[in-house]
């Protein structure tokens, strides 16, 4: 399985947590490595992680810390290394995700937008566009 890189921690409010953990872990092969009874974390890469919580079970359980806009139908973009572009492409037409648009950025990035289960919508991006874009920022700041 391809794998997500990057440092990043991504957060989704979904309304069947079950589901959405097949989706995750079946569809794009994510591993499971925390269970709880609101909330499902998996790695997508060495630095990275992808948590999944129940949008009723957060909104209604008694916490100090807030549900903090538990709605589901999010977004978020998720580096992959460039040359794994394309299994990653067949790991989703294989499961019959349907791919909703492809974008092609500068410097001969693309990303892949699908929806997961929730209605979530989720980008795959080649990770070079995040070092293309960060190059850019440093050479505006050096002058």
């Amino acid at each position: 399985m391809a794998e997500i890189v990057g440092v990043a921690e991504a957060v989704m409010y979904v309304s069947d947590l079950d589901r959405a953990t097949q989706f995750y872990g079946r569809v794009l092969g994510l591993p499971l490595t925390t269970s709880f009874n609101e909330a499902r974390f998996f790695q997508t890469g060495k630095d990275s992680t992808l948590i999944l919580f129940d949008a009723e079970g957060i909104r209604n359980r008694k916490s100090v810390i807030p549900s903090h806009g538990a709605e589901g139908a999010g977004h978020v973009a998720l580096a992959v290394p460039a040359e794994e572009m394309a299994s990653w492409r067949q790991q989703l037409i294989a499961h019959n995700v349907v791919i909703k648009h492809e974008q092609a950025w500068s410097h001969s990035t693309n990303s892949l937008y699908f929806r997961d289960t929730d209605g979530n919508s989720l980008e795959l991006i080649d990770a070079s566009h995040y070092r293309n874009v960060w190059q850019k920022i440093q050479n505006s700041e050096a002058g």
